[in-house]
């Protein structure tokens, strides 16, 4: 067990000259497993997941755990923020379609929410 962020998204850190330089609201800090940490790896495209556990050598479990946590937090951000935060909830679908593709699932059939991406 550890310090989790846990929320680490894109929204949450911070870039300067193309290097990490800042990593900001720990609102959900916490302690447990360190496989939460990498379900934010289940917003990015295909390649960039593959390349993403190969360099940190993620076994399956750790791998499958972090795709649970990224199914959670897409099965709850959807419905709650669909009408209040359509951005976030638009996140969540794209994020909910990429954790079902990494498990070998077929395409979702998940809308956009009202003003969503």
């Amino acid at each position: 067990e550890g310090w989790l962020h846990g929320d680490l998204r894109p929204a949450n850190l911070l870039v300067k000259d193309g290097r990490l330089h800042a990593v900001i609201d720990f609102g959900t800090l916490s302690i447990g497993l360190p496989d939460a940490e990498h379900s934010p790896v289940f917003d990015l495209p295909p390649q960039a997941r593959t390349a993403y556990r190969a360099s940190l050598a993620l076994d399956d479990t750790t791998w499958s755990r972090a795709r649970g946590w990224a199914l959670a937090v897409a099965a709850m951000g959807i419905p709650y923020y669909w009408e209040t935060l359509p951005d976030f909830a638009a996140e969540c679908v794209t994020r909910l379609r990429n954790v079902l593709a990494d498990a070998g699932v077929g395409s979702t059939a998940a809308g956009s929410p009202p003003g969503g991406a």
